[in-house]
């Protein structure tokens, strides 16, 4: 599992039981409120991955076009877009599927 399918799960799980909550006639205004924000921060997350993994495959896609020395850029960008997901996995560090190489320094 690559950490763009460990986050859509995880982004699924939130999803998922911010929605069954939803569900629930008991829940009090308050909680009705966090799950939806819940829910808008899942589609923003899905947002970000979308622009980080568009912008990777558009460095690998250059690295490929261009003269070596034309490509000096390309290791930072990817070190951006690494240290990016990383970053949006870091909440789900405690799940028994999250690897310890995606932990962020620092």
């Amino acid at each position: 599992m690559d950490i763009v399918e460990f986050l859509t799960a995880r982004i699924r799980e939130d999803e998922a039981a911010a929605l069954k909550l939803l569900g629930d006639p008991t829940l009090a205004v308050s909680g009705e409120w966090y799950e939806r924000r819940l829910l808008r921060e899942c589609e923003a997350k899905r947002r970000l991955i979308d622009i980080i993994e568009s912008a990777r495959q558009s460095v690998l896609a250059a690295l490929v076009s261009q003269e070596p020395a034309d490509a000096g850029w390309v290791p930072d960008v990817i070190e951006w877009t690494t240290l990016s997901l990383n970053t949006l996995a870091l909440p789900y560090a405690d799940h028994p599927e999250f690897q310890a190489r995606w932990r962020p320094p620092g």
